[in-house]
């Protein structure tokens, strides 16, 4: 019985390992989660690589002394940092998500909240978030994402959300 078993576990192990987000709903729940990790551990690098486009963007919008900036890399660069170990933890919390979708193309409005400590009551930021999707295959790949940190005292207000309760 032991000798049936293993073999059908090692062919069980590629399909979870070469899992593919068939939705652009899948898709962006999956960055969320791999973004996400634990203190001691690193974010999944893997999936990353997977959602991304080889020539994805990241844009981020950001207020710095009461300006306006924006910032753009390649998600490469804007990733990299997220394979290293780290002290804290990430949790991303999706608390609201639009998706329009026309053939091979979508566009997705997510509102994310960003705690160190899974647990903790309140988030350390809110960012609203636009993602582009290409449907490549059938894999959804990330082609562009702005991020844009909530404003003080301009608080994002999505219909229905509730914080901390993760819609993934």
């Amino acid at each position: 019985m032991r000798i049936l078993i293993v073999p059908l576990l090692l062919m069980l192990v590629p399909l979870g390992a070469a899992a593919a987000e068939h939705t652009p709903d899948a898709a962006v729940a999956a960055l969320w989660r791999a973004l996400s990790n634990e203190p001691g551990a690193s974010a999944d690098v893997a999936t990353l690589d997977r959602l991304f486009h080889a020539d994805a963007v990241v844009f981020g919008g950001s207020y710095r002394d009461g300006a306006p900036v924006v910032q753009r890399k390649a998600a490469t660069e804007f990733l990299a940092p997220y394979g290293k170990v780290s002290r804290k933890g990430f949790h991303e919390c999706e608390i609201a998500r639009v998706v329009q979708a026309y053939d091979r193309f979508a566009a997705v409005y997510s509102v994310v909240e960003s705690r160190t400590r899974r647990e903790a009551p309140e988030p350390d930021f809110v960012g609203v978030n636009s993602i582009q999707l290409y449907q490549a295959g059938t894999q959804w790949k990330i082609l562009s994402l702005y991020y844009h940190a909530e404003k003080p005292g301009l608080p994002i207000a999505p219909a229905g959300a509730r914080s901390g309760a993760c819609i993934d």
